[in-house]
């Protein structure tokens, strides 16, 4: 998890990690932020209960690449997953792309489905990068879980050191070893949007050309109901589909 400046945002990543039901996790956190940052993220470790966790501090200098490594190196187990301390992780989310990735054998996996919220105007989607237009990874990057290997890195120098680090790393990944994308649980992670962002609202609002339709929406609006209940996402939230709202909940929908 790389943080800096965004102390409610990181606090709700940690507890994020806190509620996860795989048992052995570790938390490695990468801190560009001063003494009193550091503070409150060793006081929101404490609150969540998290005991296992890495605090590792970095010059604000350095760029994305750079910090990914070193949260790469200062990780200790077998699998390392990128833990963005912007977004939200169902309390399944390790559990599950632990399960995906040991039963496909594979080296790395990534979700083809996830649901996307913005803080703006309180809207939720099912993107799914399956849906047109084609994509050729057809994956959100910071849902990555892979084997700690020493020959993947991200890179720190030329074009993509700060932003599409993550793709390059995918790329490399997607070539030379077996990657595994994971669909039919979009309630795992939610890719959040809230002005803050490394990526600016445009970005965001065209990932909702790959929304999943109202119907499919309102076929499967219990477990996105219980997603939302879970996440602990502020209402009311407008659920919508490509094709326009299909319900909100709270607020009184």
């Amino acid at each position: 998890m790389l943080t800096r400046d965004r102390p409610a945002l990181a606090d709700r990543a940690i507890r994020c990690f806190a509620a996860q039901t795989h048992p052995a996790r570790e938390l490695v956190i990468v801190s560009q932020g001063d003494a009193d940052y550091r503070a409150r993220l060793r006081t929101s470790l404490s609150e969540h209960g998290v005991r296992d966790a890495v605090l590792v501090t970095a010059d604000p200098e350095l760029r994305l690449g750079e910090l990914r490594n070193l949260s790469l190196d200062a990780a200790s187990g077998e699998l390392v997953c990128v833990w963005d301390d912007d977004d939200l992780s169902h309390p399944d989310r390790l559990s599950a792309q632990v399960a995906a990735l040991r039963t496909a054998g594979c080296h790395t996996l990534f979700l083809s489905e996830h649901l996307q919220h913005s803080e703006a105007d309180r809207a939720l989607h099912w993107i799914d990068w399956r849906r047109p237009p084609a994509a050729e990874y057809p994956l959100l990057p910071s849902t990555m879980i892979t084997t700690r290997d020493p020959e993947f890195r991200y890179p720190e120098h030329g074009p993509y050191r700060h932003l599409g680090e993550d793709w390059a790393l995918l790329i490399a990944l997607h070539r030379r070893v077996p990657v595994h994308h994971l669909s039919g649980q979009p309630q795992l992670y939610v890719y959040t949007f809230h002005g803050r962002n490394v990526f600016p609202a445009g970005h965001h609002d065209r990932l909702r050309i790959r929304s999943r339709p109202r119907g499919d929406l309102l076929a499967d609006e219990p477990r996105i109901r219980s997603a939302v209940a879970t996440l602990g996402l502020r209402p009311p939230v407008t659920v919508a589909g490509a094709d326009g709202v299909a319900f909100t909940i709270g607020g009184g929908g």
